[in-house]
């Protein structure tokens, strides 16, 4: 495992442009990355080169203040291989196809927490924008705004012939506001079990806003990595794939769930499901393992 550091600057509110920073930091094309539409620079470091403490201090010393951290995990494919369980983090929630409860899909909250939502169990297929449906474009797999995961038909036919455990599959509908339901060739990816409460040893993980059932709502800020721990016992019992007990991201509950904001579990499947995602050759998604400890 090595961990990159990731420095995302607005070239625009720097004094004589990115270049003015890269000089003096030592840091050229070899990890610097320009993007004129958005107009941004982003630098991708080792957490171990010096480059990133040089990096850092122009910034300071410049006054500079239009930029952001991130600090990623990478593992090798043998470490992924070797993992009890991987869990399966989308780059960005936001850059999800809208969909969920505000869409049309119906959920049971009789036994999910009245005050955040969480443990809302989905009763009806998925329901996706049907004016977001170019998202879908080109891709074997696209996470929702909820963090459901979505498969072509191709893929969800491999996933259920490998016999793979904990999978279940929804139908996808895409909603117009005038044409109503139409069926995708799409499946949602479902798991049947829930692992119990990861180990408080877990690191890179916060509460949003603290609810009283204690479940929700996560967040993973991105200046730390994710890196979740499990106690051996709770992971012995685990499928090919699960989700979380902890449900992460905004909540905005007032009692409706079809006007609201729900958080949602992670998903964490067993390298067995990597490698199927990987032949697919589906991007979008970091693949970060799972620390088990004994106690």
């Amino acid at each position: 495992m090595r961990t990159e550091v990731r420095i995302w600057m607005m070239n625009f509110r720097i004094p004589g442009g990115p270049l003015t920073i890269l000089g003096p930091s030592g840091c050229g094309s070899d990890v610097a990355v320009f993007d004129e539409v958005a107009d941004t620079t982003t630098i991708t470091l080792d957490e171990t080169d010096e480059r990133v403490h040089r990096l850092l201090s122009v910034l300071e010393e410049r006054g500079i203040t239009a930029w952001w951290e991130s600090r990623y995990d990478c593992f090798t494919d043998d470490e992924l291989e070797a993992a009890r369980l991987i869990l399966m983090a989308a780059h960005s929630i936001l850059d999800g196809i809208f969909a969920g409860p505000r869409v049309g899909t119906r959920y049971d909250m009789s036994e999910a927490c009245k005050l955040c939502g969480a443990g809302a169990r989905q009763t009806s297929a998925m329901v996706v924008d049907g004016e977001s449906l170019h998202l879908l474009e080109a891709k074997r797999t696209i996470h929702t705004c909820y963090n459901d995961i979505l498969v072509d038909e191709k893929l969800a036919g491999a996933l259920a012939e490998s016999g793979a455990t904990g999978i279940s599959f929804r139908g996808v509908f895409a909603a117009f506001e005038k044409r109503g339901h139409f069926q995708l060739p799409w499946r949602q990816l479902c798991a049947t079990h829930t692992l119990p409460r990861m180990s408080p040893r877990s690191t890179g993980i916060q509460p949003y806003k603290s609810c009283s059932c204690g479940r929700s709502s996560f967040l993973t800020p991105s200046k730390f990595p994710t890196r979740l721990v499990y106690r051996a016992a709770d992971v012995a019992d685990s499928r090919d794939v699960n989700v979380t007990w902890e449900w992460f991201g905004e909540v905005k509950f007032n009692g409706d769930v079809y006007d609201s904001v729900l958080p949602y579990p992670m998903f964490l499947v067993t390298p067995k499901i990597w490698r199927i995602f990987q032949g697919a050759g589906v991007t979008g998604f970091d693949w970060i393992p799972i620390q088990v400890v004994d106690e």
